[in-house]
């Protein structure tokens, strides 16, 4: 099975930006970065980046979603793969409204049918891209590595049995009313109904101090110009090489 590095710098930005300003980035009199010589060491010790790997450069994370499907159209990934996801947010759809459209809608395609969803606010978007890779069945399992001040920003809805602590994402495919009724529901005290679930993927979280890779990657995805992440804070992909 492959395995997948992601890597989103604002990683390393520091305190975590949660909602980044539209059009520019965080001051930097407001946030600062790993010094570069520490972050590639970093990388090097828990990941084992060593040498040079094939892989992919992305300005915003939701890039990746097309980027992957067209590797796996030529043969280059072969899903389902591990992914490795080191980032300051799960990415897994809180925060926007992309799981409704995604719930009600996608999930009752074949997964074949749904490698090309709508984007944006309501759809495919930065923030929710793992959980629409998911959707096509994509992912083997996941691991979520956070920094200071991240973690536990699961969407609830994309977690088994409802809850945002499960160690596995567990999709489900249900009408608007159903999901509707769940929001407005105290948490736990709704069975909603539905029409099916998707298989479970193994998911796993780890704060960065306690995390190291179990084995090699084939891949490595960086994100490199989210707006979380601002180069008037020191951040260059010209830096980024181990």
């Amino acid at each position: 099975m492959q395995r997948i590095l992601d890597i989103d710098l604002d990683f390393f930005v520091t305190p975590v930006v949660h909602w980044p300003p539209d059009d520019e980035r965080p001051s930097s009199e407001d946030y600062s970065v790993w010094p570069i010589a520490e972050a590639i060491e970093f990388l090097r010790e828990k990941f084992g980046l060593a040498g040079r790997l094939p892989g992919f450069l992305t300005e915003n994370h939701g890039e990746l979603f097309p980027r992957w499907r067209e590797a796996i159209s030529v043969g280059l990934l072969k899903p389902p793969f591990h992914v490795t996801h080191l980032d300051a947010h799960a990415d897994l759809g809180l925060g926007d409204s992309g799981y409704v459209y995604l719930m009600s809608s996608l999930l009752f395609d074949s997964p074949e049918d749904r490698q090309y969803p709508r984007a944006g606010a309501t759809g495919l978007n930065d923030g929710n891209f793992l959980l629409f890779a998911t959707a096509c069945r994509w992912i083997h399992d996941l691991t979520y590595v956070y920094g200071d001040g991240g973690g536990s920003d699961e969407l609830f809805f994309a977690m088994k049995d409802f809850k945002s602590r499960s160690d596995h994402i567990q999709l489900a495919a249900m009408g608007t009313r159903e999901i509707d009724k769940m929001i407005r529901a105290r948490p736990g005290s709704y069975n909603p109904v539905v029409s099916h679930f998707e298989p479970a993927v193994p998911y796993r979280t780890s704060h960065w101090d306690s995390f190291q890779a179990d084995g090699p990657f084939d891949f490595v995805c960086l994100t490199s110009l989210d707006l979380s992440c601002g180069s008037r804070a020191g951040l260059a992909v010209s830096d980024w090489s181990w």
